[in-house]
């Protein structure tokens, strides 16, 4: 019974020797929060300035306020009188446990923050990875969300668009969209190729004057001419390419159809290509 007395009078004593200690990382735990909220406001506020992303402030942001609060902390253990030697190598334990159990979220993690900084694509762009299509809604640390042109919301990690190959189809200002037209041999003239190409340049969305539409000869046969039809579409004023293909598919009919022939649409589709590339 003496002995746990004695335990105890030896707890207050030791306690009331670190009191003014404990209060002292106490309140400097308080200014750690708030100096931390300000650094936070201060870098955002900072990189409001420059033409980096709203998530990216956000990001940068989070990361100096927790960069301070750690280094707070630290700070006041330390003014408490707590070992940081063994509170390190217990940090340094508890890491490696969780980076293996973690991993997965950690990559992730890590190919968020490298996409944010890097800039590949943002909100509103078009992008294709492998068989998933759609419009970039929103960019986090962790995942990237998706609208597929079906209507459908994706989910995807960080981590599988940082390792594959990604087609971001509003880098550029110009898509070239190709149509395959089959019309007689005998019925082709320069003045049918006017027609056609004045049908497409009129549809809205399909870019004039550099970028006007291109009519070429894809193949010759004995009965039939087999044309391709280039046209450039702007995706980030008109998205809609299959809208923008059908109404030149649409205007070309009604002009083979004046002239009495039938339209052949055969493989029919829209290929990307970059300023570059479509010149």
């Amino acid at each position: 019974m003496q002995g746990l007395v004695g335990s105890f009078k030896r707890f207050g004593e030791s306690f009331i020797e670190q009191l003014p200690n404990l209060l002292a990382a106490l309140v400097f735990l308080v200014i750690t929060v708030v100096l931390a909220r300000l650094v936070r406001r201060g870098v955002e506020a900072g990189l409001r300035r420059t033409s980096t992303e709203a998530y990216v402030h956000l990001l940068v942001g989070k990361l100096a306020y927790f960069g301070t609060m750690l280094l707070g902390m630290v700070v006041a253990l330390s003014i408490g009188g707590v070992n940081l030697g063994w509170v390190v190598g217990s940090l340094g334990l508890v890491t490696i446990a969780l980076g293996f159990a973690l991993q997965d979220i950690l990559g992730n993690f890590v190919a968020g923050i490298v996409l944010l900084l890097e800039h590949p694509f943002t909100r509103g762009d078009q992008i294709a990875m492998d068989d998933v299509e759609g419009t970039v809604e929103d960019v986090r640390v962790r995942a990237t969300q998706l609208r597929t042109p079906d209507g459908r919301q994706l989910i995807i990690p960080n981590k599988l668009l940082f390792t594959s190959v990604l087609t971001n189809s509003t880098a550029t200002m110009h898509r070239r969209v190709e149509v395959h037209l089959s019309v007689p041999g005998a019925a082709i003239s320069a003045k049918l190729r006017e027609r056609l190409l004045a049908a497409a340049t009129g549809v809205e969305g399909v870019s004039d004057g550099d970028r006007a539409p291109r009519l070429l000869i894809q193949d010759l046969d004995d009965d039939k001419i087999e044309l391709l039809l280039w046209f450039w579409v702007d995706p980030r004023r008109y998205p809609e390419l299959q809208r923008v293909r059908s109404e030149v598919l649409e205007a070309t009919q009604a002009v083979l159809a004046r002239s009495n022939m039938g339209l052949t649409a055969s493989k029919a589709g829209s290929g990307a290509s970059d300023d570059k590339k479509a010149g």
